[in-house]
């Protein structure tokens, strides 16, 4: 197949079972004409996509037995992971899926990168963007580009905006709900400019005063929210995935 392209051919795969075989796999892939494999290292798991943390090891391995370059993908959740991944597997990039999806700043550059390339520090917030800014920006960027992603995409994109820093808050299953319910981008919108921003303790807000809410209440909304993602975070360090993650990153 690679063959007839005319365009490089890459594959993505998860660790086989046993690992040992995943190996072979990749190196059948690279014979049959792959330009270069992303290793997802976690097999697949029934209960959770991301069940456990990746086996950074592992795609050191595939690197060191491969000749095309090889990509790592997995236990990046903030911006210093990146260079710790590539560091431990000698990968020749990362690919960073889902954690983007709740907070797309996460790939910004440090503050030295940000010194040494001379770009203004004011591009490079250090808190985590509004869910429903983001959320809202996807939305219009989807209707500006119809047929880029199908409605449960969305649906599953904007879920993700907002869970990553309120999935603790008492309203996040109602939104879950509604938002499941919703049959178009406009009604999307609406949830998050009305029965979101309402229970986050703000004012709704209408298509022109996106962002034009009083500094009080920005305030206090994102005082909530960011105790809500601090309890969130505090738990995640409690959980054997965490600890995993941290023991692999060394």
């Amino acid at each position: 197949m690679a063959q007839s392209f005319t365009v490089p051919t890459s594959v993505k795969i998860r660790l086989c079972q046993p690992k040992s075989s995943t190996i072979d796999l990749a190196q059948r892939l690279e014979a049959c004409g792959a330009s270069w494999v992303t290793l997802h290292a976690r097999t697949v798991s029934a209960r959770r996509r991301r069940q456990g943390a990746a086996d950074l090891p592992m795609v050191k391995a595939i690197k060191e037995a491969l000749r095309v370059p090889v990509i790592s993908n997995g236990n990046v959740r903030l911006w210093d992971d990146i260079p710790a991944n590539l560091e431990l597997t000698g990968a020749d990039g990362v690919m960073v899926g889902e954690t983007l999806l709740g907070n797309p700043w996460c790939a910004l550059p440090s503050v030295p990168v940000i010194s040494y390339l001379k770009l203004p520090c004011s591009l490079f917030a250090k808190t985590v963007p509004d869910p429903v800014d983001i959320a809202l920006e996807y939305l219009g960027l989807c209707r500006q580009f119809p047929g880029t992603a199908s409605l449960a995409v969305m649906q599953t994109h904007v879920r993700h905006f907002v869970e990553f820093q309120c999935a603790r808050r008492p309203w996040f299953h109602k939104f879950r709900a509604a938002l499941g319910s919703t049959s178009s981008t406009e009604e999307m919108e609406k949830l998050l400019r009305t029965s979101v921003e309402q229970w986050r303790g703000r004012r709704p807000r209408g298509r022109d005063d996106d962002g034009t809410q009083s500094e009080l209440d920005v305030s206090v909304a994102n005082e909530e929210d960011s105790a809500a993602t601090t309890e969130g975070f505090d738990k995640e360090l409690r959980d054997h995935d965490a600890v995993d993650t941290t023991l692999l990153l060394g």
